[in-house]
């Protein structure tokens, strides 16, 4: 009995270590724990990389609370609009991150990141919030790799959105 509660207690401690304890997602070590098991029959796969647009300036106006209570909506907000087997992740800060398995549509997969950025829109306006979500999409193919090259085309796609039209989601491209 003693060893199966030490096991127990050892499982609930790795899952509290590779989890955001603001949003329940998975953090950075855990996505790198999940993204290393991933198999290839969850191949190809895309990767949505989300920014909380102006995050600071609503901890600036409204206070922390109100900043916490908006980085808990994002992550509900992520759990409704991808499927259980993908990853969620709460990658930094104000950054996240969704791995969507099985997925090698450009324009479904842009499609899904745009509706998660507006879905977001939608609720920082009911909230009246002065803050927007972008986002930046990168494709990984059946005989890829996921990898941090993979991450940071999808940061660069991002960093596209910010800079052209914030608020918005972007396809990494060939540059």
């Amino acid at each position: 009995m003693e060893i199966a509660t030490a096991q127990e207690r050892e499982r609930a401690l790795k899952d509290e270590a590779n989890r955001d304890p603001l949003t329940g997602l998975l953090n950075r070590r855990g996505l790198q724990a999940a993204m290393a098991s991933l198999r290839a029959e969850e191949m190809p796969l895309a990767v949505c990389l989300f920014d909380l647009d102006d995050l600071k300036k609503v901890n600036d106006r409204r206070g922390h609370e109100t900043g916490d209570r908006m980085i808990r909506a994002f992550a509900d907000l992520l759990r409704r609009h991808t499927r259980e087997q993908d990853i969620q992740c709460r990658y930094g800060g104000d950054e996240f991150m969704v791995v969507l398995k099985r997925l090698n549509d450009a324009e479904i997969a842009l499609k899904k990141g745009t509706d998660i950025c507006r879905a977001f829109q939608s609720y920082l306006t009911a909230e009246q919030l002065p803050a927007s979500c972008s986002g930046g999409v990168a494709l990984c193919g059946a005989n890829e790799k996921p990898s941090a090259a993979l991450i940071e085309r999808a940061d660069q796609a991002l960093y596209r959105a910010k800079r052209e039209n914030k608020g918005d989601c972007c396809l990494w491209q060939e540059p």
